[in-house]
């Protein structure tokens, strides 16, 4: 299963996702990295295939997924600081999906002859501290949308008390298959690191 982080702040674009079960997706310029799409190259690239791929980089859509559900920073970031939802989703048909490849820039290879393959493999390619998304992308064939069956919608711990239980009514009236899950103390992601009880380590310290 794969993971779409969501705000709800604008909640119709939630409900497009649910209701129409698609993923919009957009063109490497409406990412939220300014590195996005840079790459290098060497003498053995013709001119006439980096214009090529130059086109594809700009038209090619793609949507951007996680193998990941209880990342702290994702939640963060993308959640409205955990007042969103983690949308559980499957890939409804055949697609290009990509595992991101966290490195500081693609290098075209010759061997690679496709402006298009060559264009898909600069899109899936990422700077290093980007790596805590564990990204996952979803090439679009045609058209701005990509089909997905919606499996559960996981809801941050701020997440608005009015706002959940709207979507939680929604959701049951259209697709009561889907799982609903609250946040609870065994989704607690912060424990990744050893919590101590600070009166504890004082008495070792004065001992």
């Amino acid at each position: 299963m794969l993971y779409k982080f969501r705000t709800l702040d604008n909640f119709e674009f939630v409900l497009d996702i649910i209701v129409n079960k698609r993923l919009y997706a957009a063109t490497f310029d409406a990412m939220n990295d300014p590195m996005e799409g840079f790459y290098t190259y060497g003498n053995d690239i013709p001119i006439e295939s980096l214009a090529a791929l130059e086109e594809y980089k700009s038209s090619l859509r793609f949507c951007s997924l996680s193998i990941s559900n209880n990342n702290p920073l994702m939640w963060a970031h993308y959640t409205n600081g955990n007042r969103g939802i983690a949308i559980g989703l499957e890939i409804e048909g055949e697609f290009d999906t990509r595992t991101v490849n966290y490195e500081s820039q693609s290098n075209l290879i010759a061997s690679v002859s496709s402006s298009i393959e060559r264009a898909k493999n600069v899109l899936s390619c990422k700077a290093s501290y980007w790596h805590y998304e564990e990204e996952i992308r979803v090439f679009a064939q045609t058209g701005n949308f990509i089909p997905v069956r919606v499996k559960e919608i996981i809801f941050g711990e701020k997440a608005d008390e009015s706002q959940k239980a709207l979507l939680k009514a929604i959701v049951q009236a259209i697709d009561p298959s889907i799982q609903l899950k609250d946040w609870t103390e065994d989704m607690v992601y912060c424990h990744v690191t050893p919590v101590y009880d600070l009166n504890v380590r004082q008495e070792i310290h004065d001992v």
